[in-house]
């Protein structure tokens, strides 16, 4: 037998009651979830449609009021109702009698019936992260509960409350962010930063601001801080790791004032916490919190143009490309580096402009006297779209392989691409930045000339397992020191040690299918990031040795690259594993070593000719069977000859605007900046 209310619980009903919401007929005739933002909804507001969302008029039955004042009167009336009724029934049986079945039922259907209602109405707030203005609600169950909770790996250590340094002691941490960081991701302008670190230090208390109109200057202050901690910090624990925990943790008190969806600031909030994770993998996963952000873009509509018919200032839309692209790249590195899938295809996404106020300023104007110009991260954006191209086309387009002759037209548009996107690059940059673009064009070569489910391991050429080891040993030569110098650490980050990871397995995959052949062979390649003409590996050592030396070198260098993880975030998984996977290839490698004498094998070479190079950073022969292959002396002129008849990039249909470089040892910004677009899709 169910249990009845009481008449006294009924006299004195509960207080605590929900925001009873509902949504907009258009909302709810479109099953979308509907915020019940007055005036007009956040749903009709980016549809243009404010002035015809419905609120709390006629429209709605009594009871589905979208007012706040006039959904509890109506409750109040019901429960009104509900006292009357019993008082009645108490009055008619002074024996407390148990009222006929049929009435009971009735009672019963009825206010099944209200909590029906009550549930249509609460079903969309079960994650509610709009209720602005009611946080109560929120306290208890919100979207930034939700997101850090899915995103955290390790809880943060209970540290004590760090107050915020002096702020003279902070300005070289600053400067460290925007000089290196913010100057390729500028997701948020420099000056409302500048403006929110003024006020935070014109506080007299800071860290103990908790109102939302104060959380975001202080989580940008403190995330900043964290980052730029955190990327200078050596090893877990020393005294840099410690001030960022401190900091981040302080930060996230304020997580759930500014990580809310609707808004641009809360992406931009969003995309900090991101920057964060990619130099603490240790407790936050930074795919889904990238993820996330890339999901909050395309409900906001940054991922198209607003419409002509809509008033924003110039400011506004270039924050909108700023914001859509720094998302853009930062989703592209994270998922390539953990061989994921894109939070959205670049089909998705095909006409967003990149931003025209980084275009037009140029370095040394007026309005960049006292800014950090954010032109180098037009240069990133670029090669971003490169990668993600060929990234998605042969890993997640589909599962069938190519021909052998499509492969080599694919990887020759892609490889055009990456060499005259290189060339673009000025030497004004600073080291660092050049340093970086610079693993950026070996990763992306590596990944076009390495094994893909278009074109498996036993479909790869000798050219393409050659430029594999030349690639993999320069980006190892390349990235290996900045693993040693903790002033080059800005740019460290956990993407970085999984690609490392990456360009180790390569190596080891092509290194076993033609281990003699790849030590036997004389490798001549120009490197690129060097102003010498000389050829990277034209030495006196006989080639069996000198690879064999390269080879076992590349190896120790990879494994120092991936200590950096165990050193500064405790992961030693990485480092281990690749140990195990190389141990036999080091072995085998040492022992050749030592049979090798500096006489060595007769070494097969290969020729230069006076085309460009399809898919490596030289000239190479080229078959006409449409294969990358060696070329020995006696075929070196007819292999020419071939070569300009039957070159790949003739196959292709590119576009008229579409500036055909010359030849691929094109010093480095020799070529005006644009943004190319990726001619392996058109096959």
């Amino acid at each position: 037998m169910a249990k009845t209310e009481s008449i006294e619980a009924l006299l004195s009903p509960s207080l605590r009651v929900s925001r009873p919401v509902a949504a907009c007929s258009r909302c709810r005739s479109a099953k979308i979830k509907c915020d019940g933002k007055l005036p007009a909804c956040s749903a009709c507001e980016r549809t243009g449609k404010a002035s015809s969302c419905t609120s709390a008029n006629d429209e709605f039955a009594r009871g589905k009021e979208r007012s706040y004042v006039a959904a509890l009167e109506a409750a109040a009336q019901r429960l009104q109702k509900r006292i009357d009724e019993a008082q009645s029934s108490s009055m008619a049986a002074p024996s407390a009698a148990t009222p006929p079945s049929r009435k009971i039922s009735g009672h019963r259907r009825k206010e099944a019936s209200d909590v029906d209602e009550l549930v249509s109405d609460f079903g969309f707030l079960t994650v509610n992260a709009t209720s602005r203005d009611f946080h109560g609600f929120t306290s208890t169950m919100s979207f930034a509960k939700l997101l850090v909770a899915a995103a955290t790996r390790k809880d943060l250590p209970l540290t004590e409350s760090r107050a915020l340094p002096p702020r003279y002691a902070i300005t070289p941490l600053i400067e460290q962010y925007l000089e290196n960081v913010y100057v390729l991701f500028p997701f948020f302008s420099e000056t409302e930063f500048m403006g929110s670190l003024s006020r935070v230090y014109q506080e007299s208390s800071p860290s103990s601001m908790a109102m939302p109109v104060d959380a975001l200057d202080v989580w940008y202050v403190r995330l900043v801080l964290s980052i730029a901690y955190a990327s200078t910090s050596q090893k877990r624990g020393d005294d840099n790791d410690q001030a960022a925990l401190q900091h981040i943790s302080a930060a996230m008190e304020l997580s759930g004032y500014v990580l809310r969806p609707g808004s641009i600031t809360g992406v931009q909030a969003l995309l900090l916490l991101v920057q964060y994770a990619l130099v603490d993998p240790e407790h936050f996963d930074s795919w889904y919190l990238v993820g996330m952000a890339a999901r909050l873009v395309v409900d906001l509509g940054l991922h198209c143009e607003p419409s002509a018919e809509t008033k924003i200032s110039k400011d506004a839309v270039d924050m909108r490309r700023r914001i859509f692209h720094c998302t853009y790249a930062l989703d592209r590195v994270i998922s390539m580096a953990l061989d994921r899938a894109f939070s959205f295809s670049d089909d998705s996404a095909p006409d967003v402009p990149l931003p025209t106020l980084a275009i037009e300023t140029e370095p040394g104007s007026p309005s960049q006297l006292f800014l950090h110009s954010v032109r180098p991260s037009l240069f990133l954006f670029d090669i971003r779209r490169v990668q993600s191209a060929f990234y998605q086309t042969t890993r997640w387009s589909s599962r069938s392989q190519w021909p052998l002759t499509t492969a080599a037209t694919y990887a020759s548009s892609v490889c055009n691409d990456i060499h005259a996107w290189y060339a673009t690059i000025p030497t004004t940059l600073s080291q660092r930045h050049l340093v970086f673009f610079n693993l950026e064009r070996l990763y992306g070569l590596i990944l076009v000339v390495s094994a893909n489910q278009k074109v498996p391991a036993t479909s790869m050429t000798d050219l393409n397992k050659e430029l594999v080891f030349e690639y993999s040993a320069q980006f190892a030569d390349q990235l290996q020191p900045v693993t040693q110098d903790v002033s080059w650490h800005a740019f460290l980050t956990y993407p970085d040690i999984c690609r490392a990871k990456y360009v180790g397995k390569q190596f080891l995959d092509v290194m076993w299918s033609d281990f003699d052949g790849l030590l036997k062979t004389a490798h001549i390649f120009s490197d690129m990031s060097s102003t010498s003409s000389t050829p990277a590996s034209s030495s006196s050592t006989p080639a069996p040795l000198g690879n064999c030396q390269r080879a076992i070198t590349f190896l120790r260098k990879i494994t120092e690259i991936l200590d950096f993880a165990r050193r500064r975030w405790a992961i030693s998984t990485i480092r281990e594993k690749f140990e195990q996977e190389s141990a036999v290839m080091l072995a085998r490698l040492q022992s050749r070593q030592q049979e090798f004498s500096p006489v060595g094998y007769p070494a097969q070479v290969l020729f230069p000719s006076t085309a460009p190079d399809p898919l490596g950073g030289n000239p190479y022969a080229y078959s006409s069977g449409g294969m990358y292959q060696l070329a020995h002396p006696a075929q070196t002129q007819n292999v020419v000859t071939e070569q300009s008849e039957m070159h790949p990039q003739q196959l292709l249909t590119p576009p008229e605007d579409y500036v055909q470089p010359t030849g691929y040892n094109l010093p480095q910004g020799s070529l005006p900046r644009r943004s190319y677009e990726f001619l392996g899709g058109r096959r």
